[in-house]
């Protein structure tokens, strides 16, 4: 499966591609239904105030400049009913097309209490993954590696063997921590 499928099928991020002129080549079904009210053209049209829209602008030079590497934008759009809603996008400059990959940012203020709890929650989870699911396997690795490279070379093949099994065994279970938490992530978001 690719990355552009995923980004194409997303349920929760915005995605965009544009030519070099801002012109929308393609986009997601989620994108298209967070501005069908707006119908635009440009991937500007979507952007609400004449200030951000020069951020953007500068923005999207700068991509050029640091291509492949992403350009943090943040911009407001208008919502179907008369209110802004602010977006957070990564711009890439790639292969002569410009690709947008956003998601809507959640207002805190006008959200309910059980809301916020949840989020709370949700925050605690990926504060306890992060800090047990990902750093055990990474610590196993650092310390493995030290003790490959304090040994320099004097070390038998079967127990530098041994070693390097204990590395990929804590890479595969970094990479499932990983998928685990963007799966987790891509539900509750």
């Amino acid at each position: 499966m690719s990355t552009r499928y995923i980004l194409a099928n997303s349920i929760d991020l915005l995605y965009v591609v544009s030519d070099y002129e801002g012109n929308i080549v393609r986009s997601n079904d989620l994108f298209k239904e967070y501005c069908s009210h707006i119908k635009p053209k440009k991937v500007s049209d979507i952007i609400s105030d004449d200030t951000e829209l020069d951020d953007y602008v500068a923005s999207v030079k700068r991509a050029f400049e640091i291509s492949p590497n992403p350009v943090r934008i943040y911009a407001r759009t208008k919502q179907k009913n008369s209110g802004l809603r602010w977006n957070l996008w990564n711009c890439y400059a790639i292969l002569g097309s410009l690709h947008f990959i956003g998601f809507q940012i959640t207002d805190v203020t006008s959200i309910t209490s059980h809301e916020h709890e949840k989020q709370k929650q949700l925050l605690e989870e990926f504060r306890f993954m992060l800090s047990h699911e990902l750093r055990q396997p990474l610590t196993s690795v650092a310390g493995v590696v030290k003790l490959l490279l304090d040994k320099d070379g004097k070390m038998e093949d079967s127990e530098q063997t041994e070693l390097l099994k204990m590395v990929d065994d804590s890479m595969k279970k970094l990479d499932e921590s990983i998928h685990l938490l963007v799966k987790k992530a891509t539900r509750q978001l």
